[in-house]
């Protein structure tokens, strides 16, 4: 199955039963106009949608291949990443989710992504070098980030001055 076809069987499937979602990851920088390549879909769900999200997917084809309290994977059909929504932040993320995105899902907000971004690196630093080129997208393609927000999620992680900078440089 190609990545489209996952993203709009996941939503129909997730949306008739219920489970709230928002686009994060790859597809959700697609919706800011991204063309970065991505082999799966990566979605943000709460905390008390995780087992029914997770049975609703092996049910219909998907394999459950990695689990933790923050993480769902899944390959078979597609590759789809599920974050779970447990912390009032990443709660708040998915509540504040922008609509509209492909096949009607909605997406997480610019400054949510930039801060789920340096979350990621943070926690993987192999992805560093793609995360904070997605960074900079965001900030380059969006006009009217919240830098307050931005810098909240930044001082989580001590990467303030790593973002400022990826900001001031962009501004000469």
């Amino acid at each position: 199955m190609d990545l489209r076809k996952t993203l709009k069987f996941v939503h129909n499937l997730l949306s008739s039963n219920d489970v709230d979602h928002a686009l994060i990851g790859g597809l959700g920088l697609a919706c800011y106009g991204s063309t970065r390549a991505t082999v799966d879909l990566d979605l943000l769900i709460y905390e008390e949608d995780k087992e029914k999200t997770s049975e609703l997917l092996v049910k219909n084809g998907f394999a459950l291949q990695n689990q933790s309290e923050e993480v769902l994977q899944f390959g078979g059909l597609g590759y789809v990443d599920l974050l779970i929504a447990r912390r009032p932040i990443s709660r708040d993320i998915l509540k504040l989710s922008n609509s509209g995105g492909p096949n009607g899902i909605n997406f997480v907000r610019a400054e949510d992504l930039i801060g789920l971004k340096i979350q990621a690196y943070k926690n993987d630093p192999k992805r560093e070098f793609q995360d904070k080129a997605d960074i900079q997208y965001l900030i380059e393609s969006q006009a009217d980030l919240d830098w307050d927000l931005i810098k909240s999620y930044a001082n989580l992680f001590e990467e303030w001055e790593i973002i400022d900078e990826i900001r001031q440089k962009l501004k000469s």
